[in-house]
């Protein structure tokens, strides 16, 4: 939680961001090649398998972008000099992004509890071309699908209700909205720390992710155990359990 301390300097709550999201990244791109390498046969066979691992490729991808932009923040250049621009909210759509494909990913992985269930979701999902989350309802014995928006995702994907604004706050700074633009303006000129916040959120994402995806593969739980060291499995538990429900 050291990101959150705002009785650390804010560059130090910036650092720890993002020493914590090296390791995500290095687990994350692991387990993409791992898959690529042991499970070849069985992405070319099994379709699910491989727009599973579609979805950990873009959010790890995506979640890299983050990391950069974090990292080496944005300058302007006029006239040969350089100046260091200040912009908190600058990765904001990159970490939405990467919480959009954790949501829909739960809804076509994790929520569906049969067979039946998982292939109702899927082929509502292939029909509405992704536009909607999708959850499953018992009906009398029947099975229907209802949508589901991506603000309200966090009442099945989050431990708190404090997350509850997580969704509208991504938003927030993603969209020409009244609100977001105000505080993009009067935004303070100087780091007060929370430049991390985006890229630290975007890793508890990807921990997530990576541990709803290996639970499509045989045996997959254990690579984590079996590949990386105890201090590396306590920061991917670490992001994990702040964060999501199971």
């Amino acid at each position: 939680m050291a990101p959150f301390n705002e009785g650390l300097l804010p560059r130090e709550r910036t650092r720890i961001a993002i020493e914590l999201s090296d390791v995500m990244m290095k687990m994350a791109t692991y387990i993409i090649c791992h898959v690529i390498v042991e499970y070849e046969e069985l992405l070319h066979h099994d379709e699910r398998l491989s727009v599973a691992h579609g979805f950990l490729q873009r959010v790890t991808t995506t979640h890299m972008c983050n990391h950069k932009l974090t990292e080496e923040g944005l300058v302007y250049e006029v006239r040969g000099q350089r100046f260091q621009l200040h912009d908190e909210y600058k990765t904001m759509a990159l970490t939405r992004t990467v919480y959009e494909h954790l949501a829909m990913f739960y809804f076509l992985y994790e929520h569906p509890r049969t067979a039946a269930e998982r292939d109702v979701v899927w082929q509502s999902w292939q029909h509405d071309s992704m536009r909607n989350l999708v959850k499953l309802v018992n009906v009398e014995g029947g099975q229907r699908v209802e949508t589901v928006s991506y603000s309200q995702a966090w009442r099945y994907l989050f431990r708190s209700r404090d997350m509850a604004q997580l969704y509208h706050h991504l938003s927030k700074h993603c969209h020409p909205v009244y609100d977001g633009l105000r505080q993009y303006q009067f935004q303070s000129v100087s780091d007060q720390g929370d430049d991390g916040i985006p890229l630290h959120l975007s890793s508890c994402c990807l921990a997530s992710l990576c541990r709803m995806f290996l639970r499509q593969l045989p045996q997959g739980e254990e690579v984590i155990q079996e590949h990386f060291s105890q201090e590396e499995q306590q920061v991917y538990n670490g992001f994990i359990s702040t964060f999501v429900k199971r």
